[in-house]
């Protein structure tokens, strides 16, 4: 059979129903366990038994207090040595002297550790999630005002990813500005969401390119680019599934790129150096768009 200890709230649910007047047996029917548990509760079989570590583990606890030091020597190191040097003498558990720790049974106490329990107010990506819910950060793109359409001021941004071979991690992260079709690529090596959204961040902060607002797919490279967006104040609009011509802007430079990656090759060895050459040769480009101006011609008209 397997037996379990009672819980403080099944103890306490007990001692109301026997001070109700209910009978021991009547009480175990009742919360659904045997009398006999009653019983034994009542007559103090479950009171905690106070062992005297400094007798059973007296010499563990002297070699503890004298090798412990949070920087170098933690808890489980000081137990890994002493069970290596003293063969034939007991030895606790890491757990049994956490536990210790906890219940004031040793010298050490919680400010000792190594690593101290934080206090304050817990932080994870679920606070940026609900920031961007509250914010109105992420948002589709139907919600996208029309004045962006017109193209008429530089920092709206469309970003994609162009893929190399089949399963393969390393890929390119495109960004075009909507308005002056600028190209920057960015070498990736990870489909990570988070590991992409934090090198968009630094490429963009490192390269001072303007973000007034952000466009994208569904991939899933990108759900975590609303913390870029958070960052940089502004709203990310994602596209519609299936809907690419949503992305014009982007899958037209993309088609500009393939003239130097071919579809099917490998971006293992490409480097962000050979990526910055090929910005350089579309942004020079003669576009008909423009009366054959190229984009940085139309960066310095609207600057």
């Amino acid at each position: 059979m397997n037996y379990t200890q009672l819980t403080n709230e099944k103890k306490a649910q007990i001692d109301i129903l026997l001070e109700q007047g209910l009978s021991m047996r009547k009480t175990a029917k009742v919360l659904g366990i045997s009398h006999s548990t009653i019983s034994r509760y009542k007559a103090g079989i479950y009171k905690k038994r106070k062992v005297d570590t400094s007798k059973k583990y007296g010499i563990f606890l002297n070699y503890l207090y004298t090798h412990y030091d949070y920087k170098t020597c933690s808890i489980e190191i000081c137990v890994f040595k002493f069970k290596k040097g003293y063969l034939n003498e007991k030895c606790p558990t890491v757990k049994q002297i956490y536990n210790w720790i906890n219940e004031g049974k040793i010298k050490l106490s919680k400010k000792d550790l190594c690593y101290k329990k934080r206090r304050g107010k817990k932080t994870s990506m679920m606070n940026h999630t609900k920031w961007n819910i509250d914010h109105k950060t992420v948002l589709p793109i139907s919600l996208r005002p029309k004045y962006i359409n017109n193209r008429n001021e530089l920092g709206h941004l469309e970003i994609d990813s162009i893929i190399g071979k089949r399963n393969e991690y390393d890929s390119i992260i495109s960004i075009v500005d909507r308005c002056s079709r600028r190209v920057w690529l960015i070498k990736s090596q990870y489909k990570n969401e988070y590991y992409t959204d934090k090198i968009i961040y630094d490429y963009l902060i490192r390269n001072e390119i303007k973000v007034k607002s952000i466009t994208v797919d569904n991939g899933l490279e990108f759900q975590a680019l609303g913390l870029t967006a958070k960052k940089f104040g502004v709203k990310l609009y994602k596209c519609d599934p299936y809907c690419s011509f949503q992305r014009g802007t982007n899958e037209r430079t993309n088609a500009l790129v393939r003239r130097f990656i071919p579809k099917g090759n490998s971006m293992k060895l490409i480097t962000q150096y050979y990526l910055d050459n090929i910005c350089f040769e579309i942004n020079s480009m003669p576009r008909k768009i423009f009366d054959y101006k190229c984009a940085y011609d139309i960066e310095l008209k609207y600057r």
